[in-house]
């Protein structure tokens, strides 16, 4: 699925580790060097964007590796299963980050259990594909990728409570006056 793939090759983009195959998951290295130093990665499981999914992947992981320190998931309730393995292996400070930044996300960004989260604002998607078929259907004009992308930005907001110097971010107060869900 294409927002599987997008999403986990986006992260380690945005990390600085390079990807192979843009199209599949887990075939970058496994080691090596990125924008913040050196890295491993233990494992990449499936979750079906599900907690008891990702506890079962965080568990499976922690199996391999129980000196994980940063974990990535596909959405909050997989980052959710996760903590939740973590908690049961008496884990701490492991950083948790994810994407979508729903209210329940935003809601688990201040309670600790997720460091960061990427919000996305689907009523602005759906607003603005609206528009497109709109402007489609009434003047003939065509959809336009955003300039120096493959996709049409609708805009995402990284939220954090523990901000780091050179990343624009929003806390997780100001996220849940805009959050969705």
């Amino acid at each position: 699925m294409s927002v599987d793939y997008n999403r986990d090759q986006g992260f380690l983009t945005g990390m600085g580790i390079a990807t192979n195959d843009v199209k599949k998951n887990g075939d970058e290295a496994k080691t090596g060097s990125y924008s913040g130093g050196t890295y491993e990665i233990v494992c990449n499981l499936p979750t079906k964007g599900a907690e008891d999914g990702g506890q079962t992947a965080m568990e499976n992981c922690l199996s391999k590796n129980p000196n994980i320190n940063v974990v990535y998931t596909i959405n909050e309730p997989a980052a959710n299963g996760a903590n939740k393995a973590l908690t049961s292996a008496g884990k701490t400070g492991v950083t948790i980050v994810s994407v979508d930044g729903g209210c329940a996300g935003v809601g688990l960004v201040k309670s600790g259990v997720i460091g960061a989260t990427s919000q996305q604002y689907p009523l602005k998607m759906a607003s603005l594909g609206v528009q497109a078929i709109y402007d489609l259907a009434t003047s003939g004009k065509k959809p336009a990728v955003s300039e120096g992308l493959d996709f049409y930005n609708t805009g995402v907001a990284l939220v954090t409570d523990k901000a780091a110097t050179g990343v624009t971010s929003i806390s997780s107060a100001d996220a849940e006056k805009i959050c969705w869900g």
